[in-house]
């Protein structure tokens, strides 16, 4: 029944109800029965006209769906071209790799005194016998850059650094130190290039020596060598983890003898497989503790003749409270010169290549007094053993120094270190180098 239908027949029965009402009641009763008809009659025609708006609405909504709906459609077809676009540029720009240059210009005046003549050459600033002079030899230039995403998450990146260091006939080459590129994921990381070994990984502090970093051969394994890595990393409960690295990693077999005859071919490079193990509290980068347990072996082939060459290392580094931290590292094994070690690292003895034992270690205590300045004291050895020697090869190395570090600014730095170095051979007199460099250092 429709609304119009319904409140006919409702003014109708009202028409024959009302006469007889007006006769069984008074005109007071009447007059207000009429004035609540009115008031009914006006809501009626007030709903009439609310049904009727609604009515208009809902055509013209019907209406108008058709357009609203191809509008829509048409920003849906326009955002879906929009994402496509970015995802192009996304890709083509995942093909470039963005790179920022990186270094340190590095002045350094120095001074040396004492038997100056074999320690300089050997573990002098710049290869040469000079006591005293400056250069800016030990200057870097590098590159960093960040590569594309890889899935599950992971990224590339990369450094590649080379410095000033390498002369040969008092004329300066520029010399690749180490470049590496990551394939890096939370948990995971592969490493390609070269770089120092993986097991006894730290280094004092030092601005002075750069070309040569500090306490080479007297127990800091730093040689710079291709290799390959991989590495795990896990968790151990909220502040602990453990990473477990392997490498391979070619030896230095230049290192490994004195002086051979002429009709003798010096030794090749060999592959050396490393691992190394290391528990630290998290993050790595701000860890108050960290130790690490490494192992490697290769061998030296030399007159047809296999010297194995094996190290056992440990490295550490604790940092009991703001103002102090504390490093090293210790190794012992034979025929460790092609990592880096005091060479030779073997000998030979009526015609048998004998690989030559020993052991090193160093240790620093930095003092970072201020954000600005730190004070740090330093001091490593070699000792091989006299048994595997020949005559006039070294048998013990001792290196100590102390150097303060004072930050102008962010990227600029001023340091002053002193240092000793001993070298003792067998059967000969000892030789003692003081050192004294002035540095100043733009890191950019």
């Amino acid at each position: 029944m429709s609304w119009t239908n319904y409140f006919g027949r409702l003014l109708i029965g009202g028409m024959i109800v009302l006469p007889v009402l007006a006769q069984q009641t008074s005109p007071d009763a009447l007059q207000q029965i009429l004035h609540r008809l009115d008031t009914l009659e006006r809501q009626n025609q007030a709903l009439l006209a609310e049904i009727q708006e609604l009515k208009k609405a809902i055509k013209t909504s019907q209406e108008s769906a058709p357009a609203q709906t191809e509008e829509l459609q048409e920003k849906v077809n326009t955002t879906q071209q929009e994402v496509k676009d970015q995802a192009q540029t996304k890709v083509e720009a995942s093909h470039r790799f963005p790179v920022s240059l990186t270094g340190m210009f590095l002045f350094d005046a120095f001074a040396t005194g004492g038997q100056t003549g074999y320690a300089v050459q050997e573990y002098g600033p710049y290869g040469t016998s000079s006591p005293n002079g400056a250069t800016l030899r030990q200057s870097i230039i590098g590159f960093d850059f960040r590569g594309p995403q890889l899935p599950g998450g992971g990224k590339v990146w990369g450094s590649l650094q080379a410095d000033f260091f390498a002369q040969v006939n008092d004329t300066d080459y520029m010399r690749l130190r180490r470049g590496i590129v990551v394939f890096d994921w939370r948990a995971r990381s592969l490493t390609f290039g070269q770089d120092r070994s993986i097991i006894a990984p730290l280094e004092p502090d030092s601005f002075a020596r750069v070309g040569i970093p500090p306490l080479a051969g007297a127990g800091n394994l730093w040689l710079w060598r291709p290799q390959a890595t991989y590495e795990e990393r896990i968790p151990i409960g909220a502040d602990w983890r453990l990473a477990l690295q392997g490498s391979v990693f070619e030896t230095d077999e230049s290192y490994a003898t004195s002086e051979l005859p002429s009709t003798i071919s010096p030794p090749q490079p060999r592959p050396a497989g490393q691992v190394r193990v290391e528990f630290s509290d998290k993050p790595r980068e701000r860890s108050r503790f960290a130790v690490g347990l490494g192992f490697d072996h290769s061998s030296t082939h030399l007159l047809g003749q296999s010297a194995p060459s094996q190290v056992v290392s440990v490295d550490f580094r604790y940092r009991p409270f703001s103002k102090m931290e504390v490093t090293g590292g210790f190794f012992q094994g034979k025929n460790f010169a092609n990592l880096g070690g005091e060479p030779p690292g073997v000998t030979i003895e009526n015609g048998i290549v004998v690989p030559i034992r020993g052991a090193a270690g160093w240790m620093q205590a930095a003092f970072p007094v201020t954000p600005r300045i730190t004070f740090d004291i330093y001091a490593g050895r070699q000792v091989n053993n006299p048994h595997d020697l020949n005559a006039y090869e070294v048998e013990r190395t001792l290196n100590y120094a102390g150097n303060i570090i004072y930050r102008v600014a962010p990227n600029v730095v001023l340091s002053f270190e002193a240092s000793q170095n001993r070298l003792q051979f067998l059967a000969s007199s000892p030789l003692l180098t003081n050192r004294y460099d002035a540095t100043v250092a733009y890191l950019f």
